[in-house]
């Protein structure tokens, strides 16, 4: 039982604003699962023997169609798991405005994609809701951003969409991210959440 008067201690944003190319940014690095990461390593090597086995096998054994269909499956799960392996070990997000411009960057091992916003269509900018009422721990799972399984701890409409921002992070971090934002885009894409 803890001590009359001690508090729990404030945890810290699991994001950081910097400067980078003289640009005012947030940047997160990809949370790291110390199970799930041993685990996707070598589940991936014993996939790669399998898979190079099985090549080996498709011009001079026998079922060289299922053989062609199960590469084809191979090759999906193999570019899924090195892509989430990656993540975890270096994936990076970034979120900056600069001159009418909301620009959302994200980066990992082999791979980077840059996105710009129209800051002036940016409307209704928000904190998204997590995806699992659970957060923290064995579940934090850290997923790259172009898995459409991941909503963003951002969100804001884009004419038709809704786009997602920096998953991730739970809802308070997305609160402090769009206060950010919210200092620093038009004053027309603020609008407050009523649930």
């Amino acid at each position: 039982m803890s001590k009359s008067g001690q508090f729990e201690p404030l945890p810290e944003a699991r994001f950081k604003i910097e400067f980078v190319d003289g640009i005012e940014a947030i940047t997160v690095r990809a949370s790291r699962n110390w199970f799930i990461i041993p685990f996707i390593g070598v589940w991936l090597t014993l996939w790669t023997f399998g898979g190079v086995a099985a090549f080996s096998q498709l011009f001079s054994g026998e079922a060289q169609l299922f053989l062609a269909v199960w590469l084809v499956g191979w090759a999906i799960g193999w570019l899924f798991a090195a892509s989430w392996l990656g993540w975890q070990l270096g994936g990076k997000l970034r979120v900056a405005v600069q001159e009418q411009a909301m620009i959302y960057h994200w980066t990992m091992p082999f791979v980077s994609k840059t996105k710009r916003y129209d800051a002036r269509q940016v409307k209704k900018l928000r904190v998204g809701r997590s995806m699992w009422p659970w957060g923290g721990g064995f579940m934090n799972v850290s997923y790259p951003p172009f898995f459409p399984m991941m909503p963003g701890s951002v969100q804001f409409d884009y004419g038709g969409r809704t786009m997602n921002l920096m998953p991730g992070l739970d809802e308070a971090e997305g609160q402090q991210i769009v206060d950010w934002l919210s200092q620093r885009l038009p004053r027309s894409t603020i609008a407050a959440r009523k649930d």
